[in-house]
């Protein structure tokens, strides 16, 4: 299931940029950071209304566990994403991509420094395995990389990520209604991304103006269902049962899907005469998404791996 939810996040990419250019046809005046608050609000707003339809969230219902914990996900989330949003102004769409996906290799680093689980053989190949299949499914060239505002940024957002999965690992299973706190979750982050949003001059006329059109609402409405809430109730409810370790490597199946759908996606979504056109397959691409498939088939078959997992579980239920 939470190869379901990376595959769904993945497919986000080239939905995202078909509506960032709409959003630049409908009100171009609007700058980057703005256009993206008043986007991930609207967004966010629309997956907690789905929520709400879905399960008929009662306000009463809700427990202080939920309130909590749902909350300080959806103030990580919020800022990892803006993290994520303003650096890929500054750095390419390839380098942030790697950057980002580090998360992968910072949680074996926590669980290892933690005393959680030892870093055997095996787990340091799965490691090596994904983090050269992710540069390669993300082309990243080690002579043009340099460290500037956009890197240190993409860095924060993958720093952040960690702490997203490390806080769901906190959640106890039988404590907590998954649905409840996936509706806390997304309340929290239109609220924290309309904030700004509504106090700037005509912050309301901003939402309206990037949505003005069948074209954008639709592309924010699949982005509200099939891309937040669907994959964060899917996180919600069976992270949990998995350790934090091989949720990461689980998630690299997100660039993995992004890079599939990136081959005839975007044609179907931009507008004709776009920038954005789909991506051409290549060795690259399937020697990436193999890497990464393969270090996920050695991280959950490998008997020496599970008998980590095994303590790395015992050790959390202990927290």
């Amino acid at each position: 299931m939470l190869f379901l939810a990376a595959c769904s996040w993945g497919i986000n990419m080239p939905v995202m940029k078909a509506l960032a250019d709409e959003q630049s046809l409908l009100a171009p005046a609007v700058g980057s950071m703005t256009g993206s608050a008043a986007g991930m609000a609207v967004r966010f707003a629309a997956a907690a209304t789905f929520v709400t339809l879905l399960s008929r969230i009662s306000l009463r219902r809700i427990l202080p566990v939920e309130w909590v914990n749902g909350i300080g996900l959806g103030v990580i989330t919020s800022a990892g994403m803006w993290l994520q949003t303003d650096g890929l102004n500054y750095t390419s769409a390839s380098t942030a991509g790697f950057l980002i996906a580090m998360y992968c290799i910072l949680l074996p680093l926590f669980a290892w420094v933690s005393g959680r689980r030892k870093m055997t053989l095996h787990l340091a190949v799965c490691c090596l395995l994904v983090i050269t299949g992710i540069a390669a499914l993300t082309g990243i060239s080690v002579h043009s990389f340099s460290l500037g505002r956009g890197e240190v940024e993409c860095l924060g957002a993958a720093i952040l990520f960690t702490v997203q999965i490390l806080w769901v690992d906190r959640f106890v299973p039988g404590t907590y209604e998954p649905t409840r706190l996936t509706w806390v979750l997304c309340v929290s982050v239109a609220v924290l991304c309309a904030i700004p949003v509504a106090l700037l001059p005509g912050g309301l006329s901003v939402m309206i103006a990037t949505h003005a059109s069948t074209r954008a609402v639709l592309l924010s409405v699949y982005l509200a269902v099939i891309g937040t809430a669907i994959p964060f109730l899917i996180m919600n409810r069976f992270q949990s049962k998995v350790n934090p370790t091989s949720a990461g490597f689980i998630y690299c199946a997100e660039p993995v899907s992004t890079a599939v759908f990136a081959l005839f996606l975007p044609e179907l979504l931009v507008r004709a005469g776009a920038l954005y056109a789909n991506e051409s397959f290549s060795l690259r691409l399937a020697v990436g998404g193999a890497l990464i498939l393969a270090a996920n088939f050695i991280l959950l078959r490998n008997p020496e791996m599970k008998a980590a997992e095994n303590t790395e579980n015992k050790r959390g239920l202990q927290k």
